[in-house]
């Protein structure tokens, strides 16, 4: 090898060197070493601090400010009050509106939050509901036997027995209880619940007016539905209060034994459930055969003659009202029977 190429040789194997040093070690303050992979990613997400306004209307646009995210990784370290990516939410709030999620790092966390219907309003409320000074209602004793259309399930706990309370002075005593059917089939029904009430000590010694829900809930046990009996079969006892057609006839023999006050059965509107027709079809010949009213919230095409608008004000679902439904829509015709039974 010639001499002069010794001296080039040994610069190229310096210069070399001086890279491979370069790139092996890269000196870094203390902590800032790069982690394994995976130990910076995202493991939970959760909302320290929720945002200032949970409560809504349908139609409103949810507003975060306020809300603090804490992300915690993987290796353990927490990042505080992280900047979220986006929120998954309705937008406009509608009635189904339940939950606002925040999202970072591939996770999300959720607030719940509250959309009042407009239909619910304060302005449809019993509280807002004007009392007259005058009713042949007022002191009478109305017994409601029902479920959650009874209670006022979707409409904090009011419905149309509430309403006529407040409106007409009457004492309403309203026994539903959500969740339960006609039929004794679980210890949580309707029979049971009126045998309890007329063993306890604080019954009612006169009911003027005694009215039953046609429940919803038994329309998803048809098996359970029944027959309806012959029209000499009028002794309490002799019906099979396991089905939902001998329940009816039960309570009806049952509260007229103890009262022998005018009684009603209402029905609700039509859901689209071939069930529930078939439950209102009997109905009508218990009805005939005990000669007893029936509130036709079911059959009235002009009463269920709605635009969608209305319908949207008056339901918060297929089966239940709204505060606005309840006043609005179904107590005139409550009113009218109740009224024509007190004369």
């Amino acid at each position: 090898m010639k001499k002069w190429m010794l001296p080039l040789l040994a610069g190229l194997m310096l210069l070399l060197a001086a890279c491979g040093e370069t790139r092996d070690a890269q000196p870094t303050a203390a902590g800032d070493a790069q982690p394994a992979d995976g130990e910076k990613e995202v493991w939970q997400l959760s909302i320290v601090q929720p945002p200032e306004r949970l409560d809504y209307e349908e139609g409103e646009t949810f507003d975060p400010t306020g809300v603090v995210i804490q992300a915690q990784l993987r290796d353990g370290s927490v990042l505080e009050d992280v900047p979220y990516e986006g929120i998954i939410v309705d937008d406009p709030l509608t009635r189904t509106s339940l939950y606002a999620k925040f999202v970072y790092g591939g996770k999300t966390a959720e607030q719940k939050i509250n959309v009042t219907l407009i239909g619910n309003r304060d302005e449809y409320s019993v509280a807002n509901t004007e009392e007259l000074a005058d009713s042949a209602l007022r002191g009478k004793t109305i017994y409601w036997l029902g479920s959650s259309v009874t209670v006022g399930a979707s409409a904090g706990g009011e419905s149309m027995s509430d309403f006529i309370a407040k409106k007409y002075g009457a004492v309403c005593i309203k026994e539903a209880v959500s969740g339960t059917t006609l039929a004794d089939v679980n210890g949580e029904s309707y029979v049971e619940r009126l045998d309890a009430y007329l063993a306890s000590p604080d019954r009612a010694e006169q009911v003027d007016a005694f009215v039953c829900q046609l429940s919803t809930n038994d329309k998803g046990f048809p098996d359970h539905f029944g027959t309806v009996t012959g029209d000499d079969v009028r002794d309490a006892s002799a019906f099979d209060r396991t089905t939902t057609f001998g329940a009816m006839e039960y309570i009806i023999a049952t509260a007229r034994e103890t009262w022998d006050c005018p009684i009603y059965f209402y029905t609700n509107p039509p859901m689209g459930d071939e069930n529930y027709g078939t439950m209102v079809d009997a109905l009508e010949q218990i009805a005939a055969k005990w000669d007893v009213g029936i509130i036709d919230l079911y059959r009235d095409e002009a009463f269920n003659d709605l635009t969608d608008e209305e319908r949207d004000l008056y339901m918060s679902d297929s089966i239940h009202p709204t505060k606005a439904g309840y006043r609005e829509w179904w107590l005139p015709k409550f009113e009218e029977a109740l009224l024509e039974a007190a004369g």
